[in-house]
């Protein structure tokens, strides 16, 4: 079967695994998806998956409904919190000038978060596309309308993200152009942001996005 890697999008990949297994097994084989988008993250560093997490993967996909989903779910978390213990012992490494394939300057942190979100997020994308070759332009659709068009978007909840992304975006920018380091804590929300789905999807982006802005008026104030 395929994996959720095979994939360019999120939606593409739910709808193939709507298509492909039993409705029952469809919140786990998700879940499951996200799991396997973590272990890239180590693949992608030249890291070795832990042998911790192999060894749960494998107990949890032997057990059972409701069960397995449970425990697939708090590991998940648990990977979560390796991957950003691993991020802060990268930056502290390259702050002592140890060897580091992580980016340490505000800059190159926001570049590569910019890198990922243009490639596999396609609301953040399709803002990307927007901003730099059809604004400006005579006739120019408003954000909102362009979204509907492009992405055949009607949903409210889809658009509001869409336009969620826009926010995002130029939260980004100005964190950019101001060298201003992003809270670690909100590296990895933002990276996964387009993999979340369900009405806390847009209520947790909101929240976020708040907190830059406020985080951006602190420091214009200081």
């Amino acid at each position: 079967m395929k994996t959720r890697n095979d994939f360019q999008s999120h939606e593409e990949w739910v709808a193939f695994v709507r298509d492909s297994v039993p409705e029952a097994d469809v919140p786990y084989t998700i879940a499951m998806g996200l799991t396997e988008m973590y272990r890239q993250f180590y693949e992608l560093r030249s890291q070795p998956f832990p042998d911790r997490f192999s060894s749960e993967i494998a107990r949890i996909s032997a057990t059972s409904e409701p069960a397995r989903m449970e425990s697939l779910e708090a590991l998940n978390k648990t990977i979560m919190a390796d991957m950003v213990q691993f991020l802060f012992t990268a930056s502290a490494g390259a702050a002592t000038g140890n060897a580091s394939t992580y980016p340490i300057t505000p800059r190159e942190v926001i570049d590569h978060l910019l890198v990922h979100l243009r490639r596999n997020n396609p609301y953040f994308a399709l803002w990307t596309h927007y901003r730099n070759e059809v604004t400006g332009r005579d006739g120019a659709p408003e954000w909102r309308q362009y979204v509907i068009r492009m992405m055949g978007a009607e949903e409210d909840r889809e658009i509001e993200f869409a336009q969620l992304m826009s926010e995002l975006g130029r939260c980004l920018d100005l964190y950019y152009q101001r060298e201003l380091p992003l809270p670690k804590r909100f590296y990895f929300q933002i990276w996964f942001l387009h993999s979340t789905h369900g009405p806390e999807r847009n209520s947790m982006t909101r929240a976020l996005v708040q907190e830059l802005v406020e985080g951006l008026e602190s420091c214009a104030s200081a």
